[in-house]
């Protein structure tokens, strides 16, 4: 790349007069700074047209860029290779629709942002369980999140959305009628086919003000409580008001390891507590629950979506979860983090949610290929020195080992949320089979033919 004055002056002439551009030393700090760029300018576009226009320069240039809006997205593949960041943080309107049925977003809204605004409107919409995290981000890679259960996934309610191509292109109002391809490669793998810097969602009246949602704590010798605890969550009937996060953690002031469960209920407390008896029952050493609006749901995951550190993570779908498997994990996890108490950060977590909506939507009507996943689960070692990579890697490669010989498809198939995978993920685990796969790349073949969006996934 050419020196950054040369950049930045050859660009700034074609951006709005609001735009910046910075160089290396003004990098925004990604989640996971394990596999981040570090690219020789930084590009904060105002407006749509600045996106395209970075795009355009940079193709006419030989640069590759990289858009993001949360920095959240895991494992960038050839993050070296990556010359110049364009961050979406300024392309954060958002606009409810007269009838209130739809909601207009910015490509670099961020989940918090967008929630507040509708929750004020007592309004709601399908979005992920982290406020940092850029809502199109997780929404383009499927869109897991505590309202899927009554809505469906974030994908299943994408009205349209407006992309820059691989040539800097602006295509707006792109939707099934416009392009059914696209629009199916979209919905599913949408960071693959350019960067979205608008899109339309549906919106739906709040039925509650109000949730009861926490958590639940086992500190005392909680590896003896494994079992139950798995087998709790296996008895339950998860209804379309309910979702669990289940995680292993280092529970502060001391970082002890601790065995965490986070239920939410959409509805009141009485009612949660019926719908939670089999894990009260378990009597947890800390109950920390409450009702709390729908702008502050998310509020329990804030720690894990601080930025910085090293979080070379994996993840995985589970078609049950054993509990062998289970006391295994957790053996591991205790040693590793006692043994390092530089990664006590580290988790392990698993998700559970409602999927019979979601699976009411045909699978061939978008590329996301796994609805039926019953959980969804991450490991993620937290630490600070690089020189740690390896024993980290080694130690989530053990425990997703566990996961694929106990807990996965019984034909051995490993099935992962595209936005949970790590850098090196078979593209079949992520979308399917090969008539799907082959589906993919032909889109691919026409909207990106050189592969210039394959930052996050090689398609």
């Amino acid at each position: 790349m050419a020196d950054f004055s040369t950049f930045s002056s050859g660009l700034k002439p074609r951006l709005s007069a609001e735009a910046r551009i910075v160089g290396s030393e003004g990098t925004v700090t990604r989640w996971d700074e394990s596999s981040t760029p570090v690219p020789h300018a930084t590009v904060f576009p105002t407006t749509e047209e600045d996106v395209a226009e970075t795009v355009k320069y940079c193709r006419e240039k030989g640069l590759k860029c990289f858009a993001q809006s949360g920095g959240h997205g895991w494992r960038v593949r050839n993050s070296r290779d990556i010359n110049v960041i364009i961050s979406l943080g300024q392309l954060n309107t958002i606009t409810i629709a007269e009838d209130q049925k739809s909601v207009t977003l910015g490509g670099g809204t961020i989940i918090k942002q967008l929630i507040e605004s509708v929750a004020a409107e007592k309004l709601e919409v399908v979005t992920g369980i982290c406020n940092t995290v850029g809502v199109l981000g997780s929404l383009l890679q499927g869109g897991i999140g505590r309202y899927m259960g009554k809505y469906g996934l974030g994908i299943d309610n994408l009205l349209s959305v407006n992309l820059v191509d691989a040539t800097g292109t602006l295509h707006r109002n792109v939707n099934e009628s416009t392009d059914a391809d696209l629009w199916w490669s979209i919905r599913g793998a949408g960071t693959s086919f350019g960067i979205v810097t608008e899109a339309t969602i549906k919106a739906y009246p709040q039925a509650s003000e109000l949730s009861w949602i926490g958590s639940v704590a086992f500190t005392n010798n909680p590896g003896s409580k494994i079992e139950k605890i798995v087998k709790a969550i296996q008895e339950l009937e998860v209804t379309d008001k309910m979702c669990l996060h289940l995680l292993f953690a280092c529970a502060p002031p001391a970082f002890t390891p601790a065995v965490l469960i986070m239920p939410w209920y959409y509805g009141s407390e009485e009612e949660g507590r019926k719908a939670w008896k089999g894990i009260l029952d378990l009597e947890p050493d800390i109950v920390d629950m409450t009702m709390a609006p729908a702008e502050r749901l998310n509020d329990g995951n804030d720690p894990f979506g601080e930025v910085g550190g090293r979080k070379p993570g994996v993840g995985m779908g589970l078609e049950k979860i054993d509990p062998d498997a289970y006391c295994e994990i957790w053996r591991l996890f205790e040693d590793f983090v006692t043994e390092n108490p530089q990664a006590a950060r580290s988790i392990v977590l698993l998700e559970c949610y409602s999927k019979a909506k979601s699976l009411s939507v045909p699978r061939e009507t978008t590329a996301f290929a796994n609805r039926d996943i019953k959980y969804e689960t991450i490991v993620c070692p937290w630490y600070e020195d690089p020189t740690f990579d390896i024993k980290a890697n080694a130690f989530s490669s053990s425990i997703r080992e566990i996961w694929s010989q106990k807990c996965s498809h019984p034909d051995g198939r490993k099935r992962v949320y595209t936005a949970f995978s790590g850098n090196n993920e078979p593209t079949e685990s992520l979308f399917g089979e090969r008539e799907r796969v082959d589906k993919l790349k032909a889109v691919k073949a026409k909207w990106d033919p050189e592969n210039y969006w394959g930052a996050l996934f090689d398609i």
